[in-house]
């Protein structure tokens, strides 16, 4: 059988190498031969076993003599221990040979419902059923009672004179997995699908056949919340596999094609399947954030940024998962610190307060009403405290209340910006233009570069931020697209307040020269000048 190969991190595995076009007469001395039993009168045992149970059984002694350990079920999963097997590994590890073979055989032993699952219909059909190393490929043609290639689905025959069905289902369709029930399910590429967390909630409600229903699922990983998720899943156990594992059965052309990828972050990702931690690839680094210690008074703020991200709008609600964002905020304030080295104050910004929430327009507008009021920056109080004594009755310095509430002038932020004028709150609204998420982030990038953005340290666990900050850190250092964070509401309130903050007080920042080596630089040109000046003559 041709092998089939490609030049990149394409399909690179060559076919098992099955010979199901045999004399079916001589069976039973092809089964001898694998078990190296040719010596034996087997031909009394074998008489015992009906035609089908011979091809299962030469198709599990072939799988099993090629198959590599990590290719096969672990012992928690054989046992029952584990319910969810995952195997993660770089491209051309065998995983789909691995997951094709483990299904096929459940779907042949156990007459029930099967189901594979991949990314899109395409590649249901073209991989995980009719690819080279597919159902298809493993399944025996003679255990195979029927095929249709366009739902796709196998009616395959089971040992015990029963049938079984195996159906292929689309990830990026989780509706779809409402209803169907199954016995084994296998997940190919979960990384890649356009809605995992959807569809694996909807696979795993219909997962409840049988006196042991198990999931496995394969693919090279991607730094996604769901895959970081289905990593520490208590039910599972996963297999970790490199591409250099199947170095036998992958050519020359392929690692010659890899190779630049080594030692790369792609590579660790596309060739280790390692998880990459999402914040390596991140334009703002977690190391950039300054960290103002808890038992620190905060400073006396000289400006104070309420920014909202709102979300009751048609373009946020998703029809597929019948969802939609939150709203978020972020509270930023400006102050002043002395550079080092000299008495020079230069501005710095503090995050003071962030949330999400699932939020109407009503809900929405008291939310803001009562935060505006709250005062921020006191050194004998709390980040943040109500503002209910009177002016005239309060004792000393309470903080400040918010300068400037920041709303995207787009969507249902101007219902909100409406409503609120309304009852005599004014705010500012922000429009991004046609600027993306990523340049927007771009554009603020320079302030973390610089060392000039703040957030205060936890009570508890001392070095790291406070607890209800972190969920904006982590959008702020994950981001590097659409998708890369499950959220992005977050970062949308702070590059709008940080950007304004910029405009206001900041202006644009520059690579800070070096007096010593300006002074350098200034002798070394003076030296060229003389030369330059020399007679000739002289």
């Amino acid at each position: 059988m041709g092998h089939t190969i490609s030049v990149n991190f394409g399909l690179v595995h060559a076919p098992p190498e099955f010979d199901y076009d045999m004399d079916v007469n001589n069976l039973a001395d092809e089964i001898s031969e694998h078990l190296d039993a040719a010596n034996e009168d087997w031909e009394e045992t074998f008489n015992a076993f009906t035609m089908e149970e011979l091809h299962f059984l030469r198709w599990q002694i072939c799988w099993k003599a090629m198959a590599r350990y990590k290719q096969l079920p672990p012992i928690e999963f054989l046992t029952g221990e584990k319910t969810i097997w995952g195997i993660r590994s770089g491209r051309g590890f065998g995983k789909t040979l691995s997951a094709a073979n483990w299904l096929g055989t459940e779907a042949c032993t156990t007459a029930g419902y099967y189901a594979a699952i991949a990314p899109t219909h395409d590649d249901v059909r073209y991989t995980c059923f009719e690819g080279p190393t597919g159902l298809l490929s493993c399944i025996p043609p003679q255990l195979i009672v029927s095929q249709n290639s366009s739902l796709p689905m196998l009616t395959v025959r089971t040992l015990d004179g029963g049938y079984s069905v195996i159906r292929g289902f689309a990830g990026d369709t989780p509706e779809r997995l409402r209803g169907p029930q199954h016995h084994k399910i296998w997940c190919d590429e979960i990384a890649s699908w356009k809605y995992p967390q959807d569809a694996w909630d909807n696979l795993m409600f219909g997962l409840r056949l049988g006196n042991l229903p198990q999931v496995l699922w394969t693919g090279t990983p991607k730094p996604t919340p769901f895959v970081r998720r289905l990593q520490d899943e208590k039910r599972g156990v996963v297999t970790v596999g490199s591409t250099y594992e199947n170095a036998e059965n992958l050519t020359d052309v392929f690692y010659e094609n890899v190779a630049k990828y080594e030692g790369t972050k792609i590579g660790r990702q596309e060739l280790y399947g390692e998880v990459l931690d999402p914040e390596e690839e991140g334009f703002v680094k977690r190391s950039q954030w300054r960290l103002w210690p808890a038992k620190r008074p905060l400073p006396k703020f000289q400006y104070i940024i309420y920014s909202l991200d709102t979300a009751f709008k048609e373009q946020t609600y998703d029809k597929k998962k019948m969802e939609s964002d939150p709203t978020a905020c972020s509270v930023w304030g400006v102050f002043n610190i002395k550079r080092k080295g000299s008495n020079e104050l230069e501005k710095h910004v503090m995050l003071l307060d962030c949330w999400e929430d699932y939020l109407g327009l009503p809900a929405l507008i008291k939310l803001v009403k009562k935060e505006r009021k709250l005062t921020y920056g006191d050194k004998d109080e709390p980040l943040m405290r109500p503002f209910i004594v009177d002016k005239s009755h309060r004792a000393g310095h309470t903080g400040r209340k918010i300068d400037l509430i920041l709303i995207e002038d787009k969507g249902s932020g101007i219902s909100l910006r409406q409503s609120l004028a309304s009852e005599n709150i004014l705010t500012e609204g922000y429009n991004p233009g046609n600027e993306d998420k990523l340049t927007r982030l771009h554009v603020v990038s320079p302030m973390f570069a610089n060392g000039r953005v703040w957030a205060v340290e936890s009570n508890v666990n001392e070095g790291e931020f406070r607890t209800w900050a972190e969920p904006l850190v982590s959008q702020i250092c994950s981001y590097v697209g659409p998708r890369s964070t499950e959220h992005d509401d977050l970062l949308d309130t702070t590059t709008q307040a940080l950007r304004l903050l910029m405009e206001k007080f900041f202006g644009p920042f520059t690579i800070k020269k070096d007096p010593e080596e300006e002074k350098r630089k200034a002798a070394l040109e003076e030296q060229k000048k003389r030369k330059r000046r020399r007679n000739p003559y002289g």
